[in-house]
């Protein structure tokens, strides 16, 4: 088996150390080799806008094949590649905060359709359509286990019990806001990745509703991303509610706390005004001394707290 080496979400290099290792780990040791590289973010960057890319090339060649002859292959086909277009297309048009690990609806859709691919191809039916589907099959499996993953993130800073080291900020007018300020009240301090993130605007919008809760229980919510003072203006006003809505400039924050993500932005997003590096998912709770009570380092971008979880923190 291979044993890899290093922070991959650091950009850090990676040692490989060789032990006896049998055909059965070879899907493994290709994920781990994935995660373990100095260029994992930026291939992740690069996965998850060609993905979907790949699936409407996979849609529009099983159409063109059903206009002419009905081909097996070609109903698996358009089962391994429907499924990441719905799911994109749920997260963006509804309010979708959070989802499970595996998406088992979506993934059972995906098996049936290997499983109809794979007649096909032994029986030497559409044999390119079938090797197509097989790849966007291949690529729903590392969309599942390396890019919605996020390695060792653990973090001496943020253990429960820890202190809030002293950290600078910047609001949407461009006023300089300390963690100092913080003291004296509980806090969420809570890390998104930007507007261009559906998953995190869902959950901005389920912290808002929660406003009252929060602001009865006597807690000031802070709401952080790397996002360019006009793009947080722009959440701030569509929410408009009591929290502080902050920047954290050039990720000075994201790297003092090691929830730092280089090229954490999908590829083509950047002409949207936003900066190829990011952050990770990230929630920490304060009490009134600046006293971490509670941290959430997510392994996986799509699984994150719910509202009523934070609050039954404090």
């Amino acid at each position: 088996m291979l044993h890899l080496k290093g922070d991959p979400d650091e950009g850090g290099f990676f040692s490989v150390e060789r032990k006896e290792w049998g055909g059965r780990h070879f899907f493994s040791i290709i994920i781990n080799t994935l995660a373990y590289t100095n260029l994992n973010q930026m291939l992740k960057s690069i996965f998850i806008s060609t993905f979907p890319l790949l699936c409407l090339i996979g849609l529009g060649i099983a159409f063109d094949q059903y206009l002419h002859a009905f081909h097996l292959a070609a109903l698996g086909l358009v089962l391994c590649a429907l499924p990441m277009l719905m799911f994109l297309a749920k997260l963006f048009l509804t309010d979708v905060a959070r989802t499970s690990a595996h998406l088992n609806t979506y993934t059972i859709f995906i098996v049936l359709g290997v499983m109809i691919l794979a007649y096909a191809f032994f029986t030497k039916e559409a044999e390119p359509m079938a090797g197509l589907g097989f790849i966007l099959a291949l690529f729903w499996l590392l969309y599942l286990k390396w890019y919605s993953v996020f390695n060792d993130r653990s973090s001496d800073s943020l253990k429960v019990g820890k202190t809030l080291p002293l950290l600078s900020f910047e609001n949407e007018h461009g006023k300089v806001i300390s963690s100092a300020s913080f003291l004296g009240n509980k806090n969420i301090l809570l890390f998104y990745r930007g507007n261009w993130c559906p998953l995190c605007v869902a959950q901005v919008k389920e912290m808002a509703e929660e406003y009252k809760a929060l602001e009865a229980k006597g807690i000031q919510t802070n709401l952080i991303s790397p996002q360019s003072h006009k793009h947080t203006k722009r959440i701030a006003k569509r929410f408009d509610v009591g929290f502080k809505f902050l920047i954290d400039v050039d990720n000075a924050v994201a790297k003092q706390l090691n929830i730092f993500a280089k090229n954490g932005l999908p590829l083509g997003i950047q002409v949207l005004g936003y900066d190829s590096d990011t952050v990770l998912p990230t929630i920490i709770l304060t009490d009134e001394k600046g006293k971490i009570v509670y941290s959430d380092l997510t392994s996986n971008y799509r699984i994150r707290p719910q509202p009523s979880d934070l609050i039954k923190q404090f």
